[in-house]
Parts: C-alpha cells; structure tokens; sequence
C-alpha cells in the first residue's frame, strides 16, 4: 500500500519579508524626496513672499515720499502774512470808500436834503487821481479830508470848487497836506469858512 506524506507544510513555506534592507532604503528614499520637495515648494513660497514684502515696502517708500513732497508744496503755497495783512488792509479801505459813497449817493438823490448842491459839486468836481475819504457839511463850512496821488490835485480841486455856486462866498482855510511812511499816497484835509472867518 502506497501513503503520500505531505512533506510541504505551510510552516516549511518560505515566509515573505516586507520589511527589508531594500525596502527600507527605498521608502527611506521616497520620504526623503516627498520632505525635499516639501521644503521645495515651501521656499518657492517665502521667496514669492519675500518679493511681495519688498515690492510693498518700494510701495509704501514712493507713497511716502510723495507724501513729504506733497507737504512740502503746501507749506510752500501757504499765503505770506505781510500779504494777507495789506489784503486786510486794502478791503477795509475799499469798505470804508463804499459806505461814504453810499453816504454821499443817499445825501444827493434825497430831494428834501440841504446838502444835495454842495453834494453834486464836490463830486463833479473831483480830478482823476484824487479820493475824499471823509466830510462834514454845515450849513456854514465844509470840511473835506482825502488822499491824492499828486499834491498838486489839491490846488486844482479847490479852485473848480470856488467856481461852483454852491460855496460862492466861502473862503478856503485849514489847508494841510501830508505823507505817512506806510502809505503811498499824499492825505490832505481842507476847511471852507463863509465870509473869511477862521475854523476855530
């Protein structure tokens, strides 16, 4: 009688080794190349930051500059002070001219009024070059204060008053002229008395 005896037996099978000396080196390899590349990827990123960080900072270095300039040219256009004040001072020449004309405007037009003749004269009369910056009119003298650019002017006006019906009999007196350092133009006040009497 033949037997068979099963001499391979799963424990005399040849066993599969997945943790070898290759395969080690292998995955070792591969984790290797898997960190590197990581680390590639990374510093691509920073130096892409890092261009980003310096770009902004070329940014912000030309905004701030401009910035500087630009408070530079402000500073530079701000109005001189010695300016504004002749400015100032000029407005409030040209305020006070315009209430004495409106003055002088109403005391003419007003019908009723005792100084309407005397009024129109003194304005008729007035050369280029020559401005009344103030008056006092009663009923027996007239006192008239202005600026001129000539003083010659002066003479001129008062001789066309004294052709004017309405200061016939009133003589000129009180005649002064004088310049101020600040200004260039020559003032000038000038009183008329009725029958030669002297301003007192």
């Amino acid at each position: 009688m033949i037997q068979q005896v099963n001499l391979y037996k799963a424990e005399f099978r040849p066993q599969r080794q997945w943790l070898t000396a290759v395969n080690g080196l292998v995955a070792a390899l591969v984790v290797l190349a898997l960190v590197l590349a990581t680390g590639g990827w990374f510093r691509y990123q920073a130096a892409g930051l890092e261009q980003s960080v310096a770009g902004e900072r070329a940014t912000n270095d030309r905004l701030r500059q401009s910035i500087e300039a630009l408070a530079e040219d402000i500073q530079s256009r701000r109005p001189d002070p010695e300016l504004e004040s002749a400015i100032t001072r000029v407005t409030d020449t040209l305020t006070r001219r315009q209430r004495l004309l409106g003055r002088v405007e109403r005391l003419a037009n007003n019908p009723s009024g005792g100084f309407s003749v005397p009024m129109t004269a003194l304005a008729r009369q007035i050369p280029d070059g020559l401005w009344l910056t103030g008056l006092n009119l009663q009923r027996d003298n007239v006192t008239l204060m202005g600026r001129t650019s000539s003083g010659n002017l002066v003479p001129v006006y008062l001789e066309r008053l004294g052709e004017e019906p309405a200061f016939t009999g009133q003589a000129f007196s009180g005649f002064t002229l004088g310049r101020s350092d600040d200004h260039p133009w020559i003032e000038f006040r000038v009183a008329t008395t009725r029958d030669g009497e002297g301003e007192q």
